[in-house]
């Protein structure tokens, strides 16, 4: 069954008016006998100066911002509203041509959708209120073109429907009233753009039309909707969805440009549903099939955003209006025009134009950087050049021993994480060896070597690659030359590997907030930093070989990562779980395990 935020149904158009008052009542009100009917605060000064005409449109709800949204200085006057897709009573809407045209001698305006709800009950309010002696017409909007493919449906007695095209319709005939245009006037401009089929608009679902409260979701359908409305009517047509590209080319092309086009506006809406990243493709695409392949048609304006919704249908709609000569630069500055309605856009008066890419050297990465510096850094060269290779070989046993171990990692993270430990650092394994190959990794300055590791990490996805990046880069910092007496000797070495550890280990505890005993890659990390720090210092009078001091090191890391099997964890996705379940080391920490088993196998080589 489908979920709805809702108190009580038959309140449910009601309760939502109240809150958009809530946050917009410093230039709308509402009628106290008609709660839908929503005119400007203003409403009164208008009718007076007998100058401005007044605006009225609406419909059913459930399409929001439309149409109370666009109530406002430069837009419409006032929105009737109705329930969840029906139309709103012939009694409210006349209730509000009282309220703005009983005293304004210029006459009113009702911008009407077609459908034949909103048609019988705009009409007979009209009428009405011309009895009454209040000047009033209106326009049909009919912008939906999947249904001039059927041949016979332009002649039908019901015709096109009204979809996002009425926006624009909003703001057009706003910003004539603004100009004081006369009814007339206005009316002619609109019928133009509309009856001249120069608005067009299509309209997709994903996942079928919208689900209403206590409705059951639909069973999966691979298929997509061409041509829906925005109440709950199927689509004219199914199509398989290859990509974005490949559906916005075939919209364009067998819906919107039926006639030659030289300027156009476009109107790109999400119809409830669609996340705001896949409007943002949706643009892109738009745009670059434009520019592709219609490079003479002129993109003079592009809103991009949610104007007319149907409810929380997964979809989104394109409105393509067509600038022509004769009245098209007076609609491109119409649209430009100020106005202050909440759910106008606020992207106005530029022509479209490609966006420039800012030139420079900002994306260099750290270790370019650093190596126009290598000399102020230490080089292996200078004291023996065998450790170039030991640490080459090291390398390449830590990489091949993390790709040894995928299966367990992932076996390990999938406790309490996504299970795709292994998967990632078994990549960045396999990036890593294709590295070494290359001759990327310059193995005289160990310096060079953590900084590239860095620029791996920082690309293989996840947390904890993220966090190792930042380790590798903070390390580089230990072996930099400056103020440091070089030694060879393993005193030395062993401090400077340990000063990269404690650098290391401190920026992943300040931006990843790990602490020791929270399960995490800081454990193993931290009880190898404490065991160094005690050896250097009683290094003097407990010295030990370096193959003696390696073994005692996996084993004391060993041992640390399979501690984290009874912590409870703080930090991270694992964070959220049940720590009765439990009972396995942390992936990170174990890897940590393997790398330093592989170094002193590449020791004992």
């Amino acid at each position: 069954m489908s979920k709805h935020l809702i108190n009580k149904k038959e309140n449910w158009a009601k309760d939502s008016f109240r809150g958009f008052l809530y946050t917009n009542n410093e230039n709308l009100i509402a009628l106290e006998e008609y709660p839908n009917v929503i005119a400007r605060k203003d409403y009164l000064t208008l009718a007076e100066s007998s100058s401005r005409v007044a605006l009225i449109s609406g419909g059913g709800s459930g399409h929001e911002p439309a149409h109370l949204g666009f109530v406002g200085n430069g837009m419409l006057t006032a929105v009737v509203c109705g329930d969840l897709f029906a139309s709103p009573s012939t009694s409210a809407i006349l209730a509000a041509i009282r309220l703005v045209g009983r005293t304004n001698k210029a006459g009113v305006l009702m911008i009407v959708k077609n459908y034949t709800g909103d048609r019988l009950n705009f009409g007979l309010a009209a009428k009405r209120a011309q009895l009454e002696g209040i000047n009033v017409d209106w326009v049909l909007v009919d912008d939906d073109i999947a249904l001039i493919e059927e041949e016979n449906q332009r002649d039908s007695s019901v015709g096109r429907r009204g979809l996002c095209g009425t926006i624009l319709i909003h703001k057009i005939a706003g910003a004539l009233a603004e100009q004081r245009k006369s009814l007339k006037e206005i009316k002619e401009i609109l019928d133009f753009v509309l009856k001249g089929g120069y608005l067009r608009t299509i309209g997709v679902s994903l996942s079928g039309k919208a689900l209403l409260p206590g409705e059951s979701n639909p069973a999966y359908d691979p298929q997509i909707e061409i041509g829906l409305g925005i109440h709950g009517e199927a689509g004219r047509r199914k199509v398989d969805l290859t990509n974005s590209r490949d559906l916005i080319k075939s919209l364009f092309e067998n819906y919107l440009f039926k006639s030659s086009h030289k300027e156009i506006c476009l109107m790109i809406n999400n119809l409830g549903g669609l996340s705001n990243l896949e409007l943002g493709v949706l643009t892109r695409d738009c745009v670059d099939y434009l520019r592709e392949f219609k490079s003479n048609v002129k993109i003079r304006r592009i809103y991009s955003g949610t104007f007319m919704t149907s409810l929380n249908m997964n979809g989104f709609s394109i409105t393509m209006l067509d600038l022509e000569s004769t009245y098209g630069e007076i609609i491109l500055n119409l649209l430009d025009a100020r106005s202050e309605a909440p759910g106008w856009p606020r992207n106005r008066g530029v022509d479209f134009v490609e966006f420039e890419l800012l030139k420079g050297s900002f994306g260099t990465s750290v270790k370019e950087e650093n190596l126009k510096n290598s000399n102020n850094y230490l080089k292996f060269s200078t004291f023996d050049p065998s450790f170039s290779t030991l640490l080459e070989t090291c390398l390449q046993k830590i990489s091949h021993g993390i790709i040894d171990l995928k299966d367990h990692l992932n076996k390990l993270d999938s406790v309490c994480g996504d299970g795709d430990c292994g998967n990632s650092l078994s990549n960045i394994s396999e990036t890593i060896l294709k590295h070494v190959d290359e001759k990327k990794f310059i193995f005289d300055q160990p310096h060079q070597v953590l900084l590239e590791l860095s620029d791996i990490f920082e690309n293989g996805g996840g947390s904890l690659c993220i966090l190792l990046s930042l380790f590798f880069s903070s390390a580089t910092r230990a072996f930099s030359i400056k103020d440091l007496e070089a030694k060879n000797e393993q005193f030395f070495w062993v401090k400077r590997w340990n000063e990269g550890l404690k650098l290391g280990i401190d920026s992943v505890q300040e931006y990843g907030r790990a602490k020791p005993g929270q399960r995490s890659i800081i454990d193993p990390l931290v009880a190898l930093n404490s065991f160094l720090d005690k050896y250097l210092e009683s290094y003097h009078t407990k010295k030990m070989e370096t193959k003696a001091l390696l073994k005692e090191i996996v084993d004391l890391v060993y041992d640390s990562a399979q501690s984290t099997a009874k912590m409870q964890p703080r930090v991270g996705r694992a964070s959220y779980v049940d720590p009765n379940l439990i009972n396995s080391p942390d992936a990170g920490a174990f890897a940590i395990s393997s790398v330093l088993t592989s170094i002193y196998k590449a020791f004992l080589i």
